[in-house]
């Protein structure tokens, strides 16, 4: 069977009469808060360029291959009967139109969902235009939301933040910002424009504390993603894995699994380190062989399916992998020695 879209899918960029400045706040209070489904945007699965701000705004970006989003899994109470997805979102500088006049919805914040059934199965996907943000309002805040039935057989959702493109187009940067992201489960399509009408009654404040700029990054972007930060008479390190957040080594062979040496550790102020957050901790495999090359006398570790640890000698071979460790030795030509990246040699236990 398929299930009717309700016509209220739309897009608000209405300003309130009341043009009053307000001082910033760190977020907009709605008292339809409670109601919220959606959980708080930084606990959402972050993909490619990411940035979760302290104030709640969030920061995507469309950078060379990777195009950033962030998604999270929302389970369906049974007593409604429909959904409302609703944002805040703002474009960095959006397209101009392509010369055939259709519109360029590249660099444009969305919203996207699919329903799931009780296994797991996409039951409906909710991807309509009027979710997207509208490019002829420009670069201003806008509330950007839909709303729909809910599927008989659906159980749970899962909920997109992402930005548009069309095929061909290169991405160059531009950024895309959404703030309070909400769901709401609704009997009514009425009680559905209540939540609109919420968020559009503290439009012009959002307008007010967040228009003059663009979400900016903290003072810690200074290091570009990939450098190894400490603070000093602490033990832990970390490596920057986006213009606010950072990922923990859980141990030194971790560490140097991934390629890395203590030589590349920056030390910087812990109050500086504090203005990351920490979004998870860094994880290794090792590969349950050896490798060697013909005609070379190296034998290494395989971590992380990338880099190679020389094994420095046969008594720390033996102790690492008994007896018999020479049979699980994989031998390789010389030429494939390239498609490998170097660690560090293990120590030796001599």
């Amino acid at each position: 069977m398929k299930y009717q879209k309700i016509a209220i899918f739309g897009l608000l960029g209405l300003l309130l009469a009341t043009t009053m400045p307000v001082a910033a706040l760190a977020h907009v209070n709605l008292d339809i808060d409670e109601k919220n489904f959606a959980p708080a945007v930084s606990s959402w699965v972050e993909y490619g360029n990411v940035d979760v701000l302290s104030d709640g705004r969030v920061r995507i970006t469309q950078d060379g291959t990777q195009t950033g989003h962030l998604y999270t899994d929302v389970s369906i109470p049974n007593s409604d009967d429909y959904i409302t997805f609703i944002s805040y979102t703002r474009a960095e500088n959006p397209y101009p139109n392509f010369s055939n006049g259709v519109e360029n919805i590249s660099g444009l914040p969305y919203l996207y969902a699919y329903f799931l059934d009780k296994d797991g199965k996409i039951v409906e996907y909710i991807s309509e235009s009027s979710m997207r943000q509208s490019a002829d309002r420009g670069k201003t805040w806008q509330v950007t939301y839909g709303t729909v039935d809910v599927p008989s057989t659906a159980k749970s959702l899962r909920l997109f933040l992402k930005q548009a493109t069309y095929s061909g187009v290169t991405p160059d940067g531009r950024a895309a910002a959404f703030y309070k992201p909400g769901l709401y489960f609704v009997d009514s399509t009425l009680e559905a424009s209540k939540i609109v009408n919420a968020y559009s009654d503290e439009l012009s404040e959002v307008k007010n504390n967040f228009d003059s700029n663009f979400p900016n990054t903290s003072s810690a972007t200074s290091y570009s993603i990939g450098t190894i930060l400490k603070c000093p008479g602490e033990s832990e390190i970390y490596s920057v894995t986006s213009a606010t957040t950072i990922k923990l080594f859980p141990n030194e062979q971790t560490f140097y699994a991934w390629g890395h040496s203590f030589a590349e550790v920056k030390t910087i102020s812990c109050d500086r380190l504090d203005d990351y957050t920490v979004s998870g901790t860094w994880t290794y495999e090792r590969a349950d062989y050896l490798v060697k090359f013909h005609g070379q006398s190296g034998v290494y570790t395989l971590d992380n399916d990338k880099y190679l640890r020389l094994i420095p000698d046969e008594y720390t071979a033996r102790q690492m992998y008994g007896t018999h460790w020479t049979r699980l030795i994989n031998e390789y030509p010389v030429s494939e020695m390239n498609d490998y990246l170097y660690g560090v040699p293990h120590r030796s236990l001599r």
